[in-house]
Protein backbone atom coordinates (compact mmCIF):
# COMPACT_ATOMS: atom_id res chain seq x y z
CA UNK A 1 0.00 0.00 0.00
CA UNK A 2 1.41 3.63 -1.45
CA UNK A 3 0.64 6.82 0.22
CA UNK A 4 1.53 10.30 -0.99
CA UNK A 5 1.82 12.98 1.47
CA UNK A 6 -0.17 16.04 1.18
CA UNK A 7 1.16 19.10 1.05
CA UNK A 8 0.16 20.24 4.92
CA UNK A 9 2.36 17.10 5.66
CA UNK A 10 4.79 17.93 4.13
CA UNK A 11 5.11 21.47 5.82
CA UNK A 12 4.80 20.26 8.87
CA UNK A 13 7.74 18.13 8.55
CA UNK A 14 10.16 20.88 7.29
CA UNK A 15 12.80 21.64 10.32
CA UNK A 16 12.66 25.23 9.37
CA UNK A 17 10.60 28.18 8.50
CA UNK A 18 10.88 29.55 4.88
CA UNK A 19 9.89 32.75 3.26
CA UNK A 20 10.35 32.31 -1.08
CA UNK A 21 9.48 35.29 -3.05
CA UNK A 22 9.99 36.91 -6.33
CA UNK A 23 11.37 39.93 -6.46
CA UNK A 24 12.08 42.33 -8.64
CA UNK A 25 13.34 45.98 -8.79
CA UNK A 26 14.42 48.76 -10.93
CA UNK A 27 15.62 52.15 -10.73
CA UNK A 28 16.18 53.45 -7.15
CA UNK A 29 12.67 51.92 -6.50
CA UNK A 30 12.43 49.69 -3.38
CA UNK A 31 12.13 45.79 -4.33
CA UNK A 32 8.51 44.20 -4.46
CA UNK A 33 7.95 41.02 -3.60
CA UNK A 34 5.43 37.98 -4.71
CA UNK A 35 5.33 36.31 -2.36
CA UNK A 36 4.68 32.19 -2.85
CA UNK A 37 5.22 31.10 0.37
CA UNK A 38 6.00 32.79 4.28
CA UNK A 39 6.00 30.52 7.54
CA UNK A 40 8.07 33.42 9.25
CA UNK A 41 4.91 34.62 10.93
CA UNK A 42 5.16 38.29 9.38
CA UNK A 43 5.75 40.32 6.16
CA UNK A 44 9.08 40.90 5.07
CA UNK A 45 9.35 44.39 4.47
CA UNK A 46 11.93 45.21 1.42
CA UNK A 47 13.80 48.47 1.01
CA UNK A 48 16.77 50.20 -1.50
CA UNK A 49 19.03 51.02 0.74
CA UNK A 50 21.92 52.18 -1.63
CA UNK A 51 22.33 51.32 -5.13
CA UNK A 52 22.26 47.78 -5.86
CA UNK A 53 22.01 47.05 -2.00
CA UNK A 54 18.79 46.13 -0.67
CA UNK A 55 17.36 44.99 2.99
CA UNK A 56 14.47 42.74 3.81
CA UNK A 57 13.15 43.43 7.56
CA UNK A 58 11.22 41.21 9.75
CA UNK A 59 11.40 42.11 13.27
CA UNK A 60 12.89 39.04 15.55
CA UNK A 61 12.61 36.29 12.32
CA UNK A 62 16.47 35.55 11.66
CA UNK A 63 17.92 34.27 14.57
CA UNK A 64 21.46 33.99 15.29
CA UNK A 65 23.23 30.97 13.29
CA UNK A 66 20.16 29.66 12.45
CA UNK A 67 19.39 31.20 9.06
CA UNK A 68 20.62 31.10 5.34
CA UNK A 69 19.03 33.04 2.17
CA UNK A 70 19.61 32.08 -1.29
CA UNK A 71 19.00 34.13 -4.50
CA UNK A 72 18.71 33.65 -7.90
CA UNK A 73 18.39 36.00 -11.04
CA UNK A 74 15.27 34.92 -13.23
CA UNK A 75 16.61 36.49 -15.78
CA UNK A 76 18.67 34.58 -18.96
CA UNK A 77 19.69 37.50 -20.79
CA UNK A 78 23.30 37.44 -21.19
CA UNK A 79 23.37 41.38 -20.96
CA UNK A 80 22.44 41.38 -17.70
CA UNK A 81 25.87 40.10 -16.05
CA UNK A 82 25.19 40.44 -12.27
CA UNK A 83 26.60 38.58 -9.18
CA UNK A 84 24.40 38.32 -6.46
CA UNK A 85 24.86 37.66 -2.90
CA UNK A 86 22.42 37.49 0.20
CA UNK A 87 23.07 36.56 3.92
CA UNK A 88 21.82 36.91 7.20
CA UNK A 89 22.63 40.83 8.38
CA UNK A 90 20.54 41.07 11.78
CA UNK A 91 18.06 38.96 13.81
CA UNK A 92 16.14 42.00 11.97
CA UNK A 93 17.44 41.82 8.58
CA UNK A 94 18.83 39.62 5.40
CA UNK A 95 20.99 41.85 2.73
CA UNK A 96 20.78 41.27 -1.08
CA UNK A 97 22.98 42.97 -3.41
CA UNK A 98 23.56 42.86 -7.08
CA UNK A 99 26.93 44.02 -8.56
CA UNK A 100 27.35 43.90 -12.55
CA UNK A 101 31.32 43.81 -13.33
CA UNK A 102 32.54 44.64 -9.63
CA UNK A 103 29.97 47.38 -9.14
CA UNK A 104 26.79 47.97 -7.51
CA UNK A 105 23.95 48.04 -10.20
CA UNK A 106 20.20 48.64 -9.35
CA UNK A 107 18.79 45.67 -11.21
CA UNK A 108 16.73 42.37 -10.05
CA UNK A 109 14.80 40.75 -13.04
CA UNK A 110 12.16 38.29 -11.45
CA UNK A 111 14.70 37.38 -8.94
CA UNK A 112 14.25 34.47 -6.58
CA UNK A 113 15.19 34.59 -2.80
CA UNK A 114 14.01 31.96 -0.26
CA UNK A 115 15.05 32.22 3.71
CA UNK A 116 15.12 29.69 5.69
CA UNK A 117 15.12 29.86 9.50
CA UNK A 118 16.21 26.77 11.26
CA UNK A 119 14.29 25.51 14.21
Amino acid sequence: DTQLATLGQVKGTRPYKVYTALLSQSGTNAPTAVVLENTLGGTVVWSRTNTGQYLGTLTGAFTGDKTISFFQSGSSNPGYAYTYSSYKDSNNSVRLYALSNGSYQDQLIDGQIEIRVYL
